[in-house]
């Protein structure tokens, strides 16, 4: 499968009920697929022949900072996928690759879109950024979900998905968010509409300024690729987060976010429990060697 793309109907998200709904199954698709990287919030749905109202979902997306731009989404798989190869150009291969080898060029880094409501991040973003416990140490604070799903992260920016008026502003939970994940998206990004002459849309130029909507003025220039794949840093066994009421994988010590000062020590196949009635939301476990975290 190259993607998986749903939308659901907006009433759904105006109650609690219809947000867990939306929420179960983002979940279940995150727990059943290997997922690279991908990201949940508010679009615009266009008609089947959308490449003709591509200038209205832009008009759309210029005025509201919470709308996704996603009517070419099939056509950025691509951008998630990394590819290194061998020899003096990709016309003129004598390896390739269909990851990132050490040592080999890179053909493509691979790169995540942005941010939005929910964004999911693959292991291979997850590495970038130092690892699952240096992106929950950066991003801790209390209206900042981030849940383990199988091989990925996934990352709520607030209770609920926002519209991003201009009278409001910006919705500071996805600026905040964006402030430790930017340095993933590409800083040359594509266009993320087709050629429309003599009308706005999503260009090379307002998708580079869309991109980069939730950046703080003072934010520094996104760090452009590596030619050549370096070879992997060296760093601790990355450990997955526990969910309450299953063995501990390990010995070791462990803390929950779902309840302050919960760090204590659990023997390998003792059951974690789970904390009853917190504002958390389920409980995870996660690895804490270091006391002072």
């Amino acid at each position: 499968m190259s993607h998986l793309k749903f939308n659901v109907p907006m009433d759904l998200i105006t109650t609690d009920a219809g947000l867990s709904k939306y929420e179960e199954f983002l979940h279940l698709v995150c727990n059943k697929l290997v997922v690279r990287g991908g990201y949940g919030g508010l679009a615009p749905i266009l008609p089947f022949s959308y490449h003709r109202y591509m200038p209205q979902e832009w008009v759309l997306a210029e005025r509201f900072s919470g709308l996704e731009i996603d009517s070419t989404a099939h056509l950025q798989k691509r951008d998630y996928d990394p590819v290194s190869y061998e020899g003096d150009s990709t016309e003129a291969m004598t390896a390739f690759y269909p990851d990132l080898h050490p040592g080999a060029k890179v053909a493509r880094w691979g790169f995540i879109k942005g941010v939005n409501w929910y964004t999911i991040l693959g292991e291979l973003f997850i590495d970038r950024l130092g690892g699952e416990d240096a992106i929950r140490e950066k991003l801790d604070r209390p209206d900042i979900h981030i849940e383990r799903a199988n091989a990925c992260l996934m990352i709520r920016a607030g209770d609920f998905p926002r519209l991003g008026a201009p009278e409001e502003g910006l919705p500071e939970p996805y600026v905040f968010v964006n402030s430790v994940l930017r340095v993933l998206r590409d800083p040359k990004p594509d266009a993320l509409h087709t050629y429309i002459p003599d009308l706005p849309s999503a260009d090379v130029k307002n998708t580079c300024a869309w991109a980069a909507r939730f950046d703080l003025p003072d934010a520094p220039p996104i760090p452009e690729p590596p030619t050549i794949v370096p070879q992997p840093m060296k760093r601790e066994p990355a450990r997955r987060s526990v969910r309450g009421g299953s063995p501990c994988p390990e010995a070791g010590w462990w803390l929950t976010p779902a309840k302050p000062g919960s760090r204590r020590y659990f023997e390998a196949g003792e059951i974690m429990p789970v904390i009853e009635g917190s504002s958390w939301g389920t409980t995870s476990w996660h690895w804490s060697p270091d006391e002072n975290r």
